[in-house]
């Protein structure tokens, strides 16, 4: 237990006391941003619709085939 309790300490530590970082990024990044975010929103596009035609068939009455 105490060795747990010593691991999550130096983990706060770490996240918690700022640390210099040198990053770059390049013109591609904003393109790929751009590519992830339309993926997305088409993904969430097509798993509403499957749901919503599921949803709407369980709630459609349904057609009886004995017209007589």
């Amino acid at each position: 237990m105490l060795q747990l309790r010593s691991i999550l300490l130096v983990l706060v530590i770490l996240i918690v006391i700022p640390q210099s970082v040198s990053a770059y990024l390049d013109p591609g990044v904003g393109s790929m941003i751009w590519q992830l975010l339309v993926a997305v929103g088409l993904g969430v596009a097509f798993t509403l619709k499957m749901y919503w035609h599921k949803l709407k068939d369980r709630f459609r009455p349904k057609s009886d085939d004995h017209d007589e």
